[in-house]
């Protein structure tokens, strides 16, 4: 302990002084003291309580360093995960706990997730040893951990390779679970597939057989949807250590979660059927852009387009003739029309709807009963342009090698005329004549009353795929116009007032999070109003939640919940605004997986830390090793606190005591 002070040490002499001058202004003429010895001690106590009083004024701080001492911390980590048969281990780590005295002893349980205390019910869906370890260094930092005894059976699915995992800097004491004797067994070992697939597209499915001791024998791979086969393939087992692959491609036949269920036989003696089954979810999504082509003709432009937009998945283009479409553009996100006449009575339909269009008009036909963006008033006769970028469109950006292209690609044939644009037409692509850029569009875009559409005035193009694929090999660039330019005519910004943000898809053992945005009329983010949601299972049970005010936004975490399908509506209570969806909870499989258990990772990870492998009946060595371990180490904290001498009730004390001391005195002699 000592006493520090920001001022200097005179200042400690200064007060010294004043008690000293004070007690001699004080006590030099006193003459009604008799006893000398008893006006000196008057003069000593009255001195000492003004250094003091005066030494406190000043704030002096007592600094003093405190020492403790902490027990070397045990952690015992318990395995709960389905691949573990039984809770033996609860009772070995049990036993170990009331063994280790002179431990700080620390018990969890973890298999997907990290819990505080033992448990006896091996439920965990997944094994991740990552988590764990993260957890351990984070709960226990910069402390002395003597050692960790993990009771595992080595198998890990889920987070990162242990072995590799640098934030081990304690030893691990494994308690080798379960059993490493390779029994005839046959499982699905692994299934690989898609997460999402497109309505009408094949996907792959890829699995993954793995055979025991089954030597010679036939099995038979299965696959069935909605209980029904849709397909079964015979194989020979020709080792007694096999894997083998099996590869088919699957048609996306409806919207949302679909489930495969994937079997393989189950043969004689064979001692565990549950890896023989294993469930594959492909989310199928009909979220693809449908276009319709219509025309009159074919030409080698409308060849060119189509190519290039069939190539992204995205969309799903369909070609019709003019005479044999029914009218109904609702089923559809963009209309491309190449070339009908403008009496048609399509055109006059497509003038009252909203849908976007993308017109190729080489002969200027039907332009002007479409849109009023521009006009043109034609001069008679055709005329060669090279194509520039507008330098001054900016609605999307094309890549160098497009501009390339645009810059040397051959010229196009555009009618000869004058062109009159209105306000909120953009030229994407202008037309140069000789050495004269001008304003003049060769594809040129327009957006008014909340409908998108793009006019292309000039033909050629297919020269332009053609010079694309001689000078590089491939239609990248040439295919990334038309792609861009139709990418924007489809996509659409979402106006709705209240949007919800949410997964499609979660897993068993995660919670489930929505978002919702809520806007004004001004199109404003604001969050005065309360949105209830709720869920409905496929049974029909609805359960009722409330979104937080979070900032701007909503937010909703309804926790976890069971395998199945679901949907749920959305509402702004006191108004009519409201949205809907569906998601999907999908099982965890990986614990069926792999049922033989892995003492050789046990066994890795006790050497590179420094512990040592033992098995369940061995609980009197393991605590005798960590209790024999350098690890085992009382360690001592030290702690500075510092604390202002004027709180301390203690100096108050004596103070009061010097006084009282004087008053006393001074009382007894009759000075008082």
């Amino acid at each position: 302990m000592s006493i520090i002070s920001d001022l200097p040490t005179i200042y400690s002499l200064a007060c010294f002084f004043l008690g000293i001058s004070y007690a001699y202004f004080l006590y030099r003429k006193e003459n009604l003291l008799k006893a000398k010895i008893i006006k000196q001690l008057l003069f000593v106590i009255r001195t000492l309580f003004i250094t003091f009083l005066a030494v406190l004024l000043l704030n002096p701080v007592v600094k003093s360093i405190h020492k403790s001492k902490h027990n070397p911390i045990i952690i015992l980590a318990q395995d709960v995960s389905e691949s573990i048969p039984n809770s033996f281990s609860l009772e070995i780590l049990t036993k170990i706990r009331k063994e280790l005295t002179g431990f700080e002893v620390h018990e969890f349980s973890f298999s997907d997730k990290v819990n505080k205390g033992f448990s006896n019910n091996n439920s965990g869906l997944s094994t991740n040893y990552s988590d764990l370890f993260d957890d351990m260094k984070s709960r226990f930092a910069n402390r002395n951990i003597a050692g960790l005894v993990l009771a595992s059976d080595g198998l890990y699915n889920s987070g990162g390779n242990p072995l590799y995992d640098n934030r081990i800097n304690f030893p691990i004491y494994p308690i080798a679970q379960g059993d490493t004797l390779i029994v005839r067994d046959l499982s699905i070992a692994k299934v690989l597939q898609n997460e999402i697939a497109f309505l009408g597209n094949t996907f792959p499915l890829e699995i993954t057989v793995s055979a025991q001791q089954f030597k010679g024998e036939s099995i038979q791979v299965e696959i069935w949807y909605k209980g029904n086969k849709i397909h079964s393939e015979d194989r020979i087992i020709y080792s007694n250590d096999e894997y083998q692959k099996v590869k088919i491609n699957l048609l996306a036949e409806n919207v949302g979660l679909q489930k495969y269920k994937v079997l393989v036989s189950q043969l004689s003696k064979e001692k565990n059927s549950i890896n023989n089954r294993y469930t594959s979810y492909v989310d199928v999504i009909d979220s693809r852009y449908k276009i319709l082509l219509l025309s009159e003709k074919n030409h080698p432009d409308l060849a060119a387009y189509k190519n290039a937009v069939e190539k992204n998945k995205n969309y799903a283009l369909e070609q019709v003739n003019v005479i044999d479409f029914n009218g109904n553009f609702e089923a559809y996100q963009l209309v491309v029309i190449f070339g009908i006449n403008e009496n048609n009575p399509l055109i006059l339909q497509l003038t009252k709807a909203d849908i976007p269009l993308l017109v190729f008009d080489f002969q200027q036909n039907s332009n002007l009963k479409l849109t009023s963006s521009f006009s043109f008033k034609s001069r008679g006769g055709l005329q060669e342009v090279k194509a520039v970028k507008s330098e001054f469109f900016s609605k999307f950006t094309l890549s160098p090698e497009l501009l390339s292209l645009i810059s040397d690609a051959p010229p196009l044939l555009t009618p000869f005329g004058k062109y009159t644009l209105q306000i909120g037409s953009e030229v994407v692509i202008a037309q140069q004549v000789g050495m004269q850029v001008t304003s003049k569009p060769i594809i040129l875009v327009n957006e008014s009353n909340g409908r998108k559409s793009a006019f292309i005035t000039a033909e050629g193009f297919w020269k332009w795929k053609l010079f694309n694929y001689a000078s590089e090999n491939n239609n990248i660039a040439f295919d990334e116009l038309f792609s861009k330019l139709t990418q924007y005519l489809v996509l659409q910004v979402d106006k709705s007032k209240l949007r919800i943000d949410y997964k499609k898809q979660f897993t068993e053992n995660s919670n489930i999070y929505f978002e919702a945005s809520l806007f004004n009329d001004s199109y404003e983010l604001i969050n005065d109003e309360e949105i209830s949601l709720v869920i409905q299972n496929e049974m029909g049970d609805e359960f009722d939640y409330e979104f937080s005010r979070a900032l701007k936004i909503y937010n909703l975490n309804v926790g976890v919940m069971d395998v199945g399908k679901y949907t749920f509506l959305a509402k702004v209570k006191g108004s009519e605004l409201i949205s809907n969806g569906s998601f999907d909870v999908k099982a965890i499989q990986l614990e069926q997986l792999y049922t033989v258990a892995n003492h050789k990772i046990l066994f890795q990870l006790a050497n590179i830390s420094g512990g040592k492998l033992f098995y369940p009946n061995q609980s009197d060595k393991i605590i005798t090793a960590i209790k024999k371990s350098k690890n085992n180490l009382i360690s001592i904290s030290t702690k500075e606190k510092l604390k202002d001498m004027i709180n301390i009730p203690m100096i108050l004390l004596i103070l009061l005591t010097i006084i009282s001391l004087e008053w006393f005195l001074r009382k007894y002699n009759g000075l008082i």
